[in-house]
């Protein structure tokens, strides 16, 4: 009963020390003394209007910016419009002038982001971590133009102007879909990414590609300082419809871009030279004395592939190389004609005398200079380029197998017939340097029995069967659709085989796959497979047949 009859005067006590702290912490916050402070300086300067000013919440409610906006950032920041703080300090300094437009009307967060509700000043700037608008300053604030004013923006936002210049003149445009701008496919989505991401994670992922997702293909672009700035503020400024667009308009002008096609241009080798330009290609190949460092060298495309080739790897690059980084660029069949036709005019491989030398101009751009499969470029191939060092697969890697790899080129990676340009000789004679030079060690390996032909009948009893093993003992690293991606793949280099390389399948015989299950790949990840039967094992042959489309397994001309 004592316990009842105390409990009302305790909580009334709580709700007055409650009150007492309010009331008390309402006298100290920060906007109350920066409007006395204005008040004292407004006298000082010769004016009653700030003084006469009551001291409170000051808020805007913004209309026409997308959702509603309360904005009482002048709550601290009370001279914004007041000319004679034009030498003030911070929060009490004149703002340059946004004429025609008023603060009552556009207030503060349409531009400078932050969070307009807060009145403390890390609150209101957008200092907590997870709040998505954190206050922009300086050029960034140039990103909110493009909220009203749509391209190509007003004349004063240089920065916003010059960083769309970077976007669609890098490869940007070409791997990310900013609907009604660029067609990309091969990156995520842009079109609105400036109103989930802040400007240190541009500037973060322009720097270092890799700081967020360790499997990303992006590219490590070569900018300046002030480029990464200058991008960072565009990409902060896509936030989908630009608020002056009404939806009706917004729609009709995707649908347009989305129904455009491409423009039909002359097949002819300048033609072809300004697109390449245009296009940023350099960001990523080397061509001249310019070089990306992360995909194969154009100087001298003419010497190692045919214009068909080029005009189709444009049109769809994965349909030679299935993992392949390049984006499918919107080009029309002139553009990609007249782009062939500039890049096989590109001649520019002069053959040294030795295997040495013509190692280092040839090879040590995939390969690596100390043939570790560590050049420049390798981090964006996929399969990886050979590790001439792994003694163990060089030991087992029949010599006719190596030197076919150089004089001929590897279907379905980015390996090209370098024979073209070395001839037999010079190829043997670089395969016999390789060797020499990286894995000297050539030891005999036990004799192998393999079969000469494919004794079971490609057919879906034997795929489907193949299947059901496969699922069971194989996805772990080749993956549940054998694209070479399964679980344990991030952890094994070389990486395991992409089974579905139309390319790379469709030449080499069952036998050799075969082999392949049996035996093992020595040097890498994959274990011999002796253990099923061998009526199996073809099973398998023939499932991993169906993944790559490259059957029937049983055909003559595939033994």
């Amino acid at each position: 009963m004592k316990t009842q009859k105390l409990i009302l005067p305790v909580a009334a006590l709580l709700v007055l020390v409650i009150l007492g702290v309010t009331v008390a912490r309402s006298t100290v916050e920060d906007w109350r003394k920066y409007q006395e402070q204005y008040a004292e300086l407004s006298m000082a300067k010769g004016g009653a209007a700030g003084a006469l000013q009551p001291i409170e919440v000051k808020q805007d409610r913004l209309l026409g910016f997308g959702d509603d906006r309360i904005d009482r950032c002048r709550s601290c920041h009370v001279a914004v419009d007041d000319p004679r703080f034009v030498d003030g300090k911070e929060p009490l300094k004149t703002h340059p002038s946004i004429a025609p437009h008023t603060f009552n009307l556009l207030g503060c967060t349409v531009c400078h982001e932050g969070d307009g509700r807060a009145t403390t000043a890390d609150l209101a700037h957008g200092k907590d971590k997870f709040w998505v608008e954190p206050l922009l300053t300086g050029q960034f604030i140039e990103a909110s133009c493009a909220r009203c004013h749509p391209a190509p923006y007003p004349a004063e936002a240089k920065h916003l102007r010059r960083g769309r210049e970077l976007f669609e003149h890098n490869p940007c445009v070409g791997c990310h879909l900013v609907q009604g701008l660029s067609r990309g496919t091969l990156g995520i989505e842009l079109t609105d990414v400036g109103l989930k991401r802040d400007v240190e994670f541009f500037r973060k992922k322009l720097t270092k590609p890799l700081f967020d997702v360790a499997s990303t293909v992006m590219p490590r672009l070569k900018l300046s300082e002030q480029d990464k700035d200058d991008l960072a503020t565009f990409l902060k400024s896509l936030k989908g419809r630009v608020l002056a667009e009404d939806p009706m308009s917004y729609r009709a002008r995707l649908k347009a871009f989305d129904n455009a096609q491409p423009p039909e241009v002359e097949v002819a080798v300048e033609i072809g030279k300004k697109e390449v330009e245009s296009r940023g290609c350099v960001m990523c190949h080397r061509l001249g004395d310019k070089d990306g460092e992360r995909a194969p060298d154009l100087s001298f495309l003419g010497q190692i592939r045919e214009p068909a080739y080029v005009e189709a790897h444009l049109a769809e690059p994965r349909q030679h190389a299935p993992d392949s980084i390049m984006p499918a660029f919107w080009m029309s069949p002139s553009e990609r004609k007249a782009v062939a036709a500039y890049l096989t005019s590109l001649q520019g491989f002069v053959k040294p005398a030795t295997p040495a030398e013509q190692y280092k101009l040839m090879c040590i751009r995939c390969h690596g200079e100390k043939g570790d499969g560590n050049g420049p470029v390798a981090e964006s191939l996929l399969p990886r380029p050979r590790v001439f060092t792994n003694a163990r697969f060089f030991n087992w890697l029949p010599d006719q197998r190596a030197y076919n790899a150089i004089r001929n080129g590897v279907p379905g990676t980015a390996m090209p017939a370098f024979g073209r340009i070395l001839g037999d000789e010079d190829a043997k004679a670089m395969f016999a340097w390789i060797r020499a030079t990286f894995a000297p060690q050539k030891e005999p390996i036990p004799p192998r029995t393999v079969p000469d032909r494919n004794p079971v009948a490609y057919g879906p009893d034997s795929v489907q069967r193949g299947r059901r093993i496969f699922q069971e003992r194989c996805y772990g690293c080749h993956g549940r659709i054998g694209n070479g991606k399964g679980p344990n793949a991030p952890e094994m280099l070389p990486r395991p085989r992409n089974l579905t390389n139309h390319n790379f399948f469709t030449p080499l015989p069952d036998t050799r796959l075969f082999e392949s299950i049996t035996y093992g790949v020595v040097g890498t990840g994959m274990p011999p497979w002796d253990v099923f039967p061998d009526d199996q094992r073809w099973d398998l042959v023939n499932y991993v047949r169906s993944l790559s489309s490259s059957g029937p397994a049983a055909s003559e001309r595939r033994k």
